[in-house]
């Protein structure tokens, strides 16, 4: 791997083809992935990250982009690492995919 590939982050988007559903459950809210029939139990913050990315087309977005995005800075290194997990924990339950930079 390169030096500048290694320097770029990680970026991720939503499967393609995967509508997904949403649905508050007091204060939790479901989430069904039309493609592959599964269903996930989301806090209100998973859930409003994963309603904004799913509202962004499909376009990748690396943690410190998506930082940028909602709050307006991206220096935050304690948000953009949580934003990272959040993205890896989506891409396991198969509601995002790896992108290549």
């Amino acid at each position: 791997m390169t030096e500048a590939l290694a320097a770029q982050p990680l970026q991720w988007r939503l499967q393609a083809g995967s509508p997904l559903c949403f649905r508050q459950l007091d204060d939790q809210f479901l989430v069904f992935n039309a493609a592959s029939g599964d269903t996930h139990l989301l806090s209100a913050s998973g859930h409003e990250l994963l309603q904004f990315l799913s509202e962004q087309e499909a376009r990748a977005w690396s943690a410190p982009a998506l930082a940028q995005a909602l709050l307006g800075e991206s220096e935050d290194a304690d948000f953009c690492l949580s934003l990272e997990h959040s993205l890896r924990y989506f891409e396991q339950l198969g509601l995002l995919v790896p992108v290549l930079p």
